[in-house]
């Protein structure tokens, strides 16, 4: 027996009410038969005839107005992914699941007992089956209800109310369970020096700057400024108004973010609230610089990181902002036989679809992509990574992502969100909690999660160089309290420069220009060619993502040495009267032939280059496989000019570059292949691309990156030593 009441016709309830087949098991012509009529589907309110009636009306336009009144179609069930709730195995469950959902979510995807979606489509013997005649109705279930042991989608809430009941269970959970966090937050003994304070908002709707000399529990605020015209408005502390606004600041006078996160702050009930705006007096460089040093701390030691991300500029706002297409209106309740049950259930469905509203392909979420810019901007890089605790407030719903645990509201699930962003990867980046180590203590010595290793600088350097700043300069200023944390973990790491450290150089500066970043990424004269610093779009290294294993596997060329390296501040800026960096190693010259030019491998990345040998040979007298001795990467999209430019009259058949060999990768253990003697062990060269420098003075500059395979490591054998200062 159902529990409640369904809107569905008579002819809807009966169809739905039957058993159901998986539509991948089934062919076009099956599933279960329902037949209607169109002047049935004109004239009723059942919502699901209401989206029959679209379907038809769909295939109308395309193919034509068949003469029949009588409609055909076939139903079935989809069964669907739950990886978007399916976190990693380590982390803790959402409070509201229960545990015969575990099985739902712990399982394999393929589980006939998953139900994503209803399938409708017109009968193929009639219609042509395409996109255009099948439709989808998206199928949710409540926690803790009989549905949701079957049913992967689970509703978000339409109302603020429901949202901060989640809210609130979740903090409550994690403050009662999460050892981790409670550890990683509250330091009373690092404070930012001052706090918004927000309390009573019944007796005292204003707010204040108050200066803080002991402990206090606040929440930090992560969100975007905006452009010039949003900053514009944005309430800020400065050396002439911040006396005043440690008095009084008028809510009203706040930008709408604000105030969205002083209002969370009060339901909440946490009396202190920090925003940098207004916590930073903006004009003083004493002050901002104390602070920005202290970031990470200040993140850190959050009871919890509110972060905007649905808000694109300060003044629009985070708490009003969800699709005005998904609304309890949008659902309905269907009966469906599900298994294991005597009969049907109520389940429900929604009429906008739960995700088709923002995704048009394959279900991946391109809407957040286009949308969460908060995650693309630099100085959130570190608010993200060194928060223990974030309440993400998407354009769609919150999230919960702590230190052992990831939770939505409902759909999409927090790792589907997560990944759309590319937010992921980065946080499996931060130290592993109590709950991950103890997990991975259970896992056999030979998987290979057992031994990961979670801090690399060149995965740090991936993620944070594809975000944007509006001020490129404060590259060092706003990765500062993510290599401040890097150093404490590994205090080897020391004399960072720009974003490099010089214990590690012989890696870190073997960076190149990431496939897929923005061809109109170019380099910033802001800073010197050798800096990953110095490209504008995103970056990545050769050894991001390895271990000790990987580091062990390279090893810096006997002949590589940092002669001299820059002077530079605490946030890793140069000195003004700092040295260059100048490097001391093996070089020789590589060709690239003139028809990769021209075929347009200039624009792309990974251009073949060959040895000098080919400089006196044609074409057709080529070894490829001896001759070939790696591929460049250039730091610009466009070929580099010097004087033996291919657009020389009458062009050069070759160009030649200078390549300074920086690291060599040994062999892999399981290569069995029979080698060159002169290979000594190695299988791969790396080193950098140098040119003059545009300016007169005798120095040089980086203009690319160079891998070498197996024939590279010989060739470089015949090459002479040189000095380079770099600019």
């Amino acid at each position: 027996m159902m529990a409640s009441k369904t809107d569905l016709c008579k002819p809807c309830l009966t169809a739905f009410s039957q058993p159901l087949p998986n539509c991948s098991v089934v062919g076009h012509a099956d599933g279960v038969v329902y037949k209607c009529t169109r002047d049935h589907l004109c004239q009723s309110s059942c919502p699901m005839c209401i989206l029959i009636q679209g379907l038809i009306d769909r295939a109308d336009k395309a193919y034509g107005r068949l003469s029949s009144d009588e409609v055909e179609l076939r139903l079935a069930h989809d069964r669907g992914s739950h990886s978007g709730y399916r976190p990693p195995a380590w982390t803790d469950p959402d409070p509201r699941r229960q545990p015969e959902e575990d099985s739902l979510l712990e399982g394999a995807e393929d589980s006939p007992e998953s139900w994503y979606s209803l399938k409708i489509w017109l009968t193929p013997d009639v219609y042509p089956y395409n996109a255009t005649t099948i439709l989808y109705v998206t199928l949710a279930a409540d926690f803790g209800t009989s549905a949701a042991a079957h049913v992967v989608a689970r509703p978000r809430p339409v109302d603020t109310t429901t949202t901060f009941s989640i809210i609130k269970r979740w903090i409550q959970h994690c403050d009662g369970h999460h050892a981790s966090c409670r550890d990683a937050t509250h330091n009373a003994s690092e404070m930012p020096r001052r706090l918004l304070w927000v309390s009573n908002a019944d007796i005292f709707p204003d707010i204040r700057v108050a200066p803080v000399s002991t402990g206090k529990r606040y929440i930090a605020l992560s969100y975007c400024w905006g452009g010039a015209a949003e900053a514009s408005t944005q309430k800020k502390s400065t050396s002439a108004t911040i006396a005043e606004n440690e008095l009084k600041i008028s809510f009203q006078s706040l930008p709408k973010t604000i105030q969205d996160a002083v209002s969370v702050s009060r339901e909440l009930g946490i009396d202190y609230l920090w925003v940098d705006a207004l916590c930073i007096i903006q004009d003083d460089d004493n002050d901002r610089n104390h602070e920005i040093a202290r970031m990470g701390a200040i993140y850190a030691n959050a009871y919890l990181t509110l972060s905007a991300s649905g808000a694109s500029h300060c003044a629009e706002g985070f708490l009003e902002r969800p699709l005005t297409e998904y609304r309890e209106s949008d659902f309905f309740e269907v009966p469906l036989q599900l298994p294991g049950k005597g009969g049907p259930t109520l389940v429900k469905a929604s009429r906008a679809g739960v995700r088709n509203i923002w995704s048009k392909e394959n279900g991946n979420l391109f809407w957040f992509q286009n949308r969460e810019l908060l995650h693309t901007r630099g100085w959130t890089f570190q608010e993200t990574f060194l928060s223990p605790r974030l309440l993400i407030y998407t354009s769609l719903q919150p999230y919960w992502v702590c230190r052992e645990a990831f939770w939505s509201c409902g759909d999409p699930g927090p790792m589907e969100y997560l990944r759309s962003v590319y937010l992921q990867d980065m946080l499996e980046l931060r130290e592993m909690s109590d709950r991950q180590q103890k997990y991975m203590q259970t896992l056999p010595s030979d998987d290979p999660n057992s031994s990961a290793e979670l801090w690399r600088w060149g995965t740090i350097i991936h993620w944070f160089s594809s975000r944007r700043l509006t001020l490129v300069e404060d590259k060092p200023l706003a990765l500062h309290a993510v290599r401040d944390k890097f150093t404490r973990h590994d205090p080897s790491l020391q004399d960072c420069a720009l974003g490099l450290f010089r214990s590690t150089a012989h890696m870190d500066l073997l960076w190149h220009t990431r496939h897929g970043a923005d061809p109109q990424s170019k380099q910033l004269s802001e800073f010197p060619s050798w800096t990953w610093m110095s490209f504008d779009g995103g970056v990545t290294c050769p050894f991001k993502y390895g271990g000790p294993q990987e580091s062990s596997m390279i090893k810096t060329h006997d002949e590589f040495e940092i002669e001299s390296w820059p002077g530079c501040d605490q946030f890793g800026r140069l000195l003004p009267d700092s040295s260059p960096l100048k490097l001391r190693g093996i070089t020789r010259e590589v060709a690239i032939p003139h028809r990769f030019w021209k075929d347009g491998y200039a624009s792309a990345q990974d251009m073949p280059c060959f040895s000098l040998r080919v400089l006196e040979l044609r074409e057709d007298e080529w070894e490829e496989n001896e001759d070939r001795i790696g591929h460049i990467t250039f730091d610009q999209y466009r070929m580099p000019s010097s004087d033996d430019d291919f657009e020389n009259n009458p062009p050069t058949r070759y160009k030649t570059l200078q390549i300074l060999v920086i690291a060599l990768q040994k062999e892999h253990i399981n290569n069995t292949l029979s080698l060159p003697d002169d290979r000594q062990g190695y299988e791969a060269t790396y080193g950098l691309v140098i040119a003059p420098a545009l300016r007169a003075g005798g120095r040089h500059r980086r203009i690319g990156f160079y891998k070498g395979g197996d024939n590279s490591v010989s060739y470089f054998h015949n090459g002479v030593t040189e000095e380079f200062d770099l600019e």
